[in-house]
């Protein structure tokens, strides 16, 4: 009870700052209808014109796919946009010039404006300017980090006060002169990245102590897309755009000063007025008020995000669920992945090595781990993509197999040291109660594991000890968008996740793996 009485206080502050943040303005939805019948523009036209970014996860590749009609209502009905490239789209649709942008609708409904010596920034000023077509975003923003990497000429370190450097972008009459523009002044774009990259850095160590304790968080962030895209940004040579930097303070949970310092290295502004940003915000406070461990504070981030888009505020579906990641991973890979887990813990089981006092998934601290590095490391694993379509597309029992892949999550990662908090955070997570020293309640946890495991990997939420019809809902149509018998297996799941779920032979591990393979 007292879990969901923090649930709800923390609705309530967000829900309040919202709404503080709406006054002494022309509310959005009056905004829109005004311009849509000056435009005349009905909800279909309009969402072919506004568009919003699709990332596509372990490709490195993103694309801008405009909005739908139902969207367009719902903003009319009081919703409100929840990314910048929608703001700028929105406006271009009604001819809205940079200025009109920049102070009527970013700085009004966003609660900040564009920088002009942020790079992303100075890219959103040229395609407002109709230098190119959203279309080529990504192929603009790639020849801008080639040029990024560039060994500048001598002639060419320069320095020029912001508004002279606004006016020069705003009057670019052309790509290539906007082109000119950064390799004329790439160097003083380049050392704003760097010192963002070396601020990273630094606060990824004032927070974890260290960097490879980070690391394994750090690969699941939206546009991080493991090491490599970090390194680019700690060179300077990457376009550090405001969504990865939110995907960033969501996963990691630094301070708002922290927070406030990294936006300020990336020459960006402070955190706005969006659904998301004041998440944020509430996060790094509710977090030092309350010394909440990440887990329990990612309870909270799911539970008020589903809570808030059910009032009609519009919020990106990942950037607020945890494992999102993993929820990515194509299906044959999670199906598969799930089989190679149940089946080692069977394994352990028989060499009578049950969760509780040895456990081979060191459960207590490595829960992320096995989500994190074991799914996404696999996903680019030959034999693991190999063995995934192989199996899943035949109707063979999994007592049948028997060269099952060895599940990388038994070796701990190297050099790891695990928080004071993480005992105590996994065991709320995955297990009903501290068993006794009978065999039947050691089993009984490694089932209840197993069972909030899986919710996890198919919902890319963490499981919150409340299986009702909801979540049921959600998992079912998971598995029924990809063509699995989800009956037996659901009816197992709702049986072990009861408030007073009991061990039941029926619904142990090895049955579970049965309602898995069922065709």
């Amino acid at each position: 009870m007292r879990a969901q009485d923090n649930a709800d206080r923390f609705l309530e502050e967000i829900e309040k700052k919202l709404s503080g943040a709406q006054k002494n303005r022309k509310p959005f939805s009056q905004f829109l209808e005004e311009k849509m019948d000056q435009f005349d523009y009905s909800n279909t036209s309009l969402a072919r014109k506004v568009f919003h970014r699709v990332e596509k996860k372990g490709e490195d590749t993103a694309r801008y796919v405009p909005v739908t009609r139902q969207t367009i209502g719902a903003w009319l009905k009081g919703s409100m946009p929840s990314s910048r490239e929608i703001y700028i789209t929105l406006g271009m649709a009604f001819s809205m010039g940079l200025e009109e942008i920049n102070y009527v609708l970013l700085e009004t409904y966003m609660g900040y404006g564009l920088y002009c010596k942020n790079i992303e920034d100075a890219l959103w000023i040229a395609l407002i300017n109709g230098l190119f077509s959203i279309d080529e975003m990504e192929d603009v923003k790639a020849k801008i980090e080639e040029m990024l990497s560039e060994e500048a000429e001598e002639s060419g370190t320069r320095s020029l006060p912001t508004m002279d450097l606004w006016v020069m972008l705003s009057q670019a009459g052309s790509l290539e002169q906007f082109y000119n523009i950064v390799r004329m002044y790439r160097e003083e774009f380049r050392d704003g990245a760097k010192r963002f990259g070396q601020c990273l850095e630094e606060v990824i160590e004032e927070e974890y102590g260290y960097y490879e304790k980070a690391a394994w968080l750090l690969r699941d962030i939206g546009c991080m897309h493991c090491e490599a895209q970090f390194s680019k940004i700690k060179a300077g040579k990457a376009v550090v755009t405001r969504e990865w930097l939110l995907r960033f303070c969501i996963a990691l949970q630094p301070s708002l000063e922290s927070i406030e310092k990294l936006l300020a290295k990336a020459q960006m502004e402070p955190l706005g007025i969006t659904p998301a940003e004041i998440i944020i915000a509430m996060i790094a406070k509710y977090k030092a008020d309350s010394v909440a461990d990440s887990q329990k504070i990612w309870m909270l981030i799911e539970s008020v995000t589903k809570e808030l888009s059910e009032k009609g505020y519009e919020i990106e579906d990942d950037l607020c669920r945890k494992y999102d990641s993993v929820y990515d991973v194509p299906f044959q890979q999670k199906w598969w992945f799930s089989a190679c887990v149940g089946h080692q813990l069977l394994e352990n089981q028989q060499q009578k090595d049950y969760g509780y006092e040895k456990n081979g998934y060191c459960r207590y601290i490595m829960v992320d781990q096995v989500l994190f590095d074991d799914m996404n490391r696999s996903k680019k694993s030959t034999a693991f993509r190999k063995n995934a379509a192989e199996y899943c597309g035949t109707v063979m029992s999994w007592r049948e197999i028997t060269d099952w892949q060895e599940v990388p999550a038994l070796s701990i990662e190297k050099g790891f040291v695990s928080d004071t908090f993480d005992l105590e955070k996994f065991e709320d997570y995955c297990y009903l109660r501290r068993p006794s020293r009978f065999s039947k309640d050691f089993i009984m946890n490694d089932v209840y594991f197993y069972s909030a495991l899986l919710y996890s990997i198919w919902t890319g939420k963490c499981f919150q000890k409340d299986f009702v019809e909801d979540e049921i809902a959600e998992l079912k149509e998971e598995f029924d968008k990809n063509g699995m018998q989800s009956e037996s297996l659901l009816s197992i799941l709702k049986e072990n996740l009861a408030e007073d779920a009991k061990y039941q032979e029926d619904c142990d591990i090895a049955h579970m793996l049965d309602a898995l393979f069922a065709k």
